[in-house]
Order: structure tokens, then sequence, then C-alpha cells
């Protein structure tokens, strides 16, 4: 493959997601719009990835150059600031807002556009609505116009293979091709697509992979396709889910196999998960939870930035919060890692084999033993050493004949007056 540039067109303002976040910085499945692109383009190692960028704008963590469009004057004007930039025979065009986009689209846009001097991807949608429609020349695989939506006649309207917003062009083709743009279209902007008479059609084999985002419902409808690509792939990797409609995994996130995961689990991003594991139902794990083999989080549990060691059971309505737990360690219900002083979070770590009792409070920093013990209750504000139990609570008490003190509702008697009523007895 020849040596590729990609300019990321990325200034544009968003206005219709109605917030204040710019738009290619909004999440699908735990990863920003641009830093899914920048995944898909950087698989087949291109020279540069270049951002065009508003004003205000700062994409220079994701991308090798950023540069600056001032003025929104349309997608050929946002390529024209990018040219200092390229130096490659070749580059692609793409869009920020196109999350589902994959390394063999673009490969394959490479590899048909060869001997073109420009090349775009497209699609056959039954519902084209939004799209820019491409009008071929007669037979022949190649464009003749592409007309935007809002420019186009009625029976152009009812055209179905629309413009992706992704395109190869040989550099010094588009350097020169590019002056000869116009601002004769409805929103008197400099549309790129106008430098594209005869360019290559090269057609999707997934036509989700040319969604692009302009508002939220788009925003969650491609959020929805990104997670089943991750489900079904990590269900190809040998992992149960009992419902993957109702299982949330973020990207950067590694399941192991024979691991089973139930309904209403969300696990976020850079987390491990280890093998043989069971996860959930309802069991929310946070970014940065790494498990070993064989540990049970269940119903209700809550993890973050959590180490947990191989067979660990954490049965239910717990949070672990910036810890480090061992082997073989039980974890009661309605423990709580109590992690944050208003400022700081500070760690927990719990030995192999420990026993945590129900309801413990565990208020770091704090250290509890290999084989160590809490009593139910109990909040533990101070080290616990090996084969000892902390306890932190007050004594029981119980007060004689207290049940006479206080009122009572006899609900069997009421049960059985409301059933005598309705079987027509006195």
């Amino acid at each position: 493959m020849s040596e590729v540039d990609v300019v990321i067109l990325a200034a544009g303002k968003g206005s219709r997601m109605k917030d204040d976040l710019s738009k290619p910085l909004h999440k699908v499945a735990g990863l920003p719009m641009l830093e899914w692109i920048c995944r898909a383009v950087r698989k087949f190692n291109p020279k540069n990835i270049i951002a065009v960028q508003g004003a205000d704008e700062d994409f220079s963590s994701y991308v090798d150059e950023t540069v600056v469009q001032k003025e929104q004057l349309g997608s050929a004007d946002a390529l024209r600031c990018a040219f200092p930039k390229i130096d490659a025979e070749k580059l692609i065009v793409i869009n920020a807002d196109m999350p589902l986009m994959t390394e063999n689209a673009l490969v394959d846009l490479v590899e048909k556009g060869e001997g073109f001097d420009a090349a775009l991807l497209t699609a056959d949608l039954k519902k084209p609505f939004g799209y820019g429609r491409v009008i071929p020349v007669g037979e022949r695989n190649v464009v003749e116009q592409i007309v935007e939506e809002r420019d186009a006649t009625a029976d152009q309207e009812k055209l179905h293979l629309v413009n992706a917003g992704v395109y190869l062009f040989r550099a010094d083709y588009i350097k020169r091709a590019i002056n000869n743009v116009t601002t004769d279209n409805s929103q008197s902007e400099y549309y790129l697509t106008d430098a594209l008479p005869g360019a290559k059609i090269v057609q999707v084999a997934d036509w989700q992979d040319i969604l692009g985002v302009n508002t939220q419902q788009q925003l969650a409808a491609v959020s929805k396709i990104a997670r089943k690509r991750i489900n079904d792939q990590i269900m190809a990797n040998g992992v149960t889910m009992i419902d993957p409609l109702t299982t949330y995994i973020d990207a950067n996130v590694l399941v192991g196999t024979g691991t089973i995961i139930k309904p209403g689990t969300v696990i976020e991003h850079d987390s491990v998960i280890g093998a043989e594991n069971e996860i959930g139902p309802y069991a929310h794990l946070r970014e940065k939870t790494v498990t070993g083999i064989d540990v049970h989080i269940g119903n209700f549990v809550e993890t973050k930035n959590a180490k947990i060691g191989d067979h660990t059971h954490i049965g239910h309505l717990t949070y672990v919060g910036d810890a480090e737990v061992g082997q073989a360690v039980n974890i009661g219900a309605g423990t709580i890692f109590v992690n944050y002083d208003g400022k700081n979070k500070h760690m927990t770590k719990v030995g192999d084999r420990a026993f945590i009792g129900s309801n413990s409070k565990l208020v770091a920093p704090v250290e509890i033993a290999s084989e160590a013990i809490t009593a139910a209750g109990s909040t533990i504000t101070d080290n616990v050493d090996r084969h000892a139990m902390g306890i932190a609570r007050q004594r029981q008490t119980n007060k004689s004949d207290f049940w006479q003190r206080m009122p009572h509702e006899d609900f069997a008697t009421e049960y059985d007056a409301k059933h005598d009523q309705r079987d027509g007895q006195p």
C-alpha cells in the first residue's frame, strides 16, 4: 500500500447535539468518536493523522498533527487548511462523527481506488434521509455528480446510493482540483464533493459502517450498534451472555473464556475480566476493574479501580473502589470500601482468604491481612492483622418485655377478616 495521510474533518460546531461538548468527543461505548476513527485508520499505518479543528478545539492528544479552520466555509475549505501538513502520495479524508467506520472498509477504499485520482465510499440505504446522493455515470462505477440532500431535486431525493463522506485522493490531484470548487449551492459553502466527478465508487459491505452522528438520537443508535459488535466479538471468544441486549460492555474491555455475564451488567473501559468468572445480574464494573480466575461478582455490586484475585466472591450489594483484594476472599453483603475523604481517593488492601463480614465498612487507607476477619456490621478504621478479627461496633443490649410497649398490626387477623367478608361470612 502506498503511503497515505489521513485528514479527519473535525471542525464542525455540532449544534444539533444541543450540548456544550465538542461533537467528536461524544463517547460511544466508552470512547470518544474521534478515538474510534483514529483506531480504525491506525490499523493500516498511515504516515500522518491530521485533524482539522475549530479555533476553540484541541484534538492534539488523539492525532499526529492539528490545523485550525478559522471559519466554517465548508468541507473543501477544511481540507485546504490541512494541505501544508500533507506530504504522502495519497490521502484519506473522513468526517470525525463516524465511529462505526472499520479498517476493512478503509483498506477496501484504498485498494479499489488504485489508479483513480479519487474514490469514495458509498452505501445503498433504504432510508437515505440526510445523506448526499451519488449519481453514477450510466452503468459505470464512477461518479457523475454528488448532490447534497438540501440541493437535490425531488427525483434525486429518491436515489438510494449515498455518499458516506469518506474519500481517497491522490494528493497532487486534489490540491489542483480544489481550486475549481465554488460556493454555488444553497449553503454558500465549498463542498468537497464538487471535486469528485470521475471518482471511483466503492460500496461498503456493511451499511452501518458509514453511519454518522449529528443528534443525540443518532449517538444512541450508533452506540447500540457498537455495543452489539463488542458483545458479538466477546461471545465469539467463548463468553456466555444470558441476554446480550441488556449487557453493556465498553471498548477496551477484555473478558476471559468461560465467563458468564448475566443481564443488566455494565463493564466500563480499561477493565480486564478473567476466565470462568460469573458476573451479575445488575453488576456495575467501572473503569480499571481487573479480576482473576473464577471470580464471582453478584447483583448490585459496583467496582472501580479494583484488582480482585482468583476465586474471590463478592455476592451482592457491595462497593469495592480503589482496592487490591487477594485470592479466595469472601466479601459479605452490604460491604463498603470507603475510599473518598472528600478530596482524595485512598487504597484498601485485603489479603488472601480474608473474610469480610456483611455490612462492614472499610475506611481507607486500611489493610486487612491474609486470613483476617471483620465482624459483620463493623466500621474498620485500623489495620487488621493475620488471623485476627476486627470488631468495631457497640455491644448489643436486649430490653426485656419490650413487645408490649410497641404498637402492632396483626396482619394475619386483617387478612382473615378481609377474606371472610369476601366469602360472605359475618
